[in-house]
């Protein structure tokens, strides 16, 4: 006889990110609604989250909650804050989910925290050498995974080397991409442009197992140039957030007045399906890739359709056993190379 398969519990900080429970309990119900295979934690101040509970008749509902009486500001200093404040949210998930209480960790704090607690209490899998945060971006052709997105702005030719693989390994796992290509961001298309690390990286991916796909410029970006976008975590942060940018953009362009009325027209059709495909909410939030547990990090705006996602983003990793999956692409990668 054969015990029944546990359903993953993912672990979901209740206070964190700009509207605390009101927005993240509701969202993270909605997902158990819309079928989401998994039980949800809510972790936070029990006083403000069981009435938002009431109010969101869970009834049924497969959720449960572990009270945390601190929290983690936003401006704290990370790794102080992840030391200093055991009773937090992320950091109780976090310690529950290297104690397999949870099977993941769903956040809209901190980004800091996040990766600080997932680091000191997760760790590393064994061959990462660094942990990325990979976050989708909406283009012509479907999307882009950018990898760093903000974990590490030093880097090294060998740590891009690493991300990309994690990313691979993402998009293969989780997106159902058999080989994904993967681009270089840089300021030009040759082998030969850019500064000495894009020089360097472009070479080591192009003598990897990789699909690498060769460099991808700026204006390609949002095109769609592969589906693997590399580059350090100053540099993709950046790109982030100017694509992000877009949809205000064009928002605040036809509030401004002085369009004619075809123009107008015309720019608020196109800025429409530019908000739709722009919009962070689809995704939910962004996978920390490399640490040996599935952390998101959300947006710190996020909507309730924001949380939804997440949760649903959180159990496709824990199903497929994303962590695991990474750990042995990179490990392979390492024995290979000697």
């Amino acid at each position: 006889m054969t015990s029944e398969r546990r359903r993953p519990r993912i672990a979901v900080d209740a206070m964190g990110g700009d509207f605390g429970p009101e927005v993240a309990v509701p969202g993270a119900l909605q997902a158990l609604r819309e079928g989401a295979d998994c039980e949800v934690v809510l972790y936070g101040d029990q006083a403000r989250v069981d009435p938002v509970l009431a109010a969101s008749a869970a009834g049924a509902l497969a959720v449960d909650q572990v009270h945390c009486a601190d929290d983690i500001p936003m401006d704290a200093a990370p790794a102080a804050a992840v030391r200093g404040r055991p009773d937090s949210p992320i950091v109780r998930a976090m310690r529950d989910h290297r104690e397999r209480r949870v099977d993941a960790v769903v956040s809209a704090g901190s980004t800091g925290a996040m990766v600080a607690a997932s680091l000191l209490i997760l760790g590393r899998l064994t061959a990462a050498e660094r942990p990325a945060i990979a976050t989708f971006i909406p283009t012509v052709r479907g999307e882009t995974l950018l990898v760093d997105a903000g974990a590490n702005p030093q880097v090294t030719p060998a740590l891009l080397l690493s991300f990309a693989r994690m990313g691979t390994t993402y998009c293969r796992a989780v997106r159902g991409k058999e080989s994904p290509t993967v681009g270089l961001l840089n300021i030009g298309s040759e082998p030969s442009k850019g500064n000495e690390l894009a020089i360097e990286t472009h070479g080591l991916l192009r003598d990897s197992e990789l699909n690498f796909a060769g460099n991808v410029e700026g204006n390609e970006v949002l095109v769609g140039g592969s589906d693997v976008l590399v580059t350090d975590g100053f540099t993709g942060n950046i790109a982030l957030k100017m694509c992000e940018g877009v949809a205000q953009f064009l928002k605040e362009l036809a509030r401004s007045g002085g369009l004619a009325a075809a123009e107008l027209a015309g720019l608020a059709a196109f800025g429409s399906v530019v908000k739709r495909r722009f919009n962070y909410e689809t995704y939910g939030g962004a996978p920390l890739l490399g640490v040996d547990g599935v952390a998101i990090i959300c947006h710190g705006r996020s909507t309730q359709l924001a949380f939804t996602q997440a949760v649903k983003e959180a159990v496709r990793q824990v199903a497929c056993g994303l962590p695991a999956l990474i750990g042995r692409t990179l490990a392979d990668a390492a024995r290979e190379e000697g």
